[in-house]
């Protein structure tokens, strides 16, 4: 039988490819949750400015709080995700069936690479501008 017809065949093909949607849901959830964090941990400069300088401190430390929260928890997210698919991928592969079109590393070097941004982005915003 040919292996383009092979019910079995396309059954792991797209197995593979759901594995990939997958993957990028998890990144996309991630990234927002960076940038949900980022805009968070920057508001309290908003109310400064409306209020003119009238900031109150508590809530200051809170934004930071909330916003590194948010930023580290989307970069955990992404590392866990490129971690899992990369477990996947890699079982994947050694069965070597299906061939797939493109290395099975490059989604999760991308996740881990969003992982590193979030985790740089904790420190810069945390540490180093406060």
């Amino acid at each position: 039988m040919n292996d383009e017809r092979d019910p079995v065949e396309l059954s792991r093909r797209l197995v593979y490819l759901a594995a990939e949607r997958t993957l990028a849901s998890w990144v996309r959830t991630a990234l927002s949750l960076i940038a949900l964090g980022f805009v968070i941990d920057r508001f309290d400069l908003v109310l400064e400015m409306l209020h003119k300088g009238a900031a109150d401190a508590g809530s200051r430390t809170m934004s930071v709080w909330a916003g590194s929260l948010l930023i580290g928890l989307g970069a955990a997210m992404a590392l866990a995700a490129g971690a899992r698919y990369l477990r996947f991928a890699i079982a994947y592969h050694r069965e070597g069936r299906t061939g797939v079109r493109h290395g099975i590393y490059l989604g999760a070097i991308f996740s881990f690479v969003l992982a590193l941004i979030g985790i740089a982005l904790v420190v810069l915003l945390s540490v180093i501008l406060r």
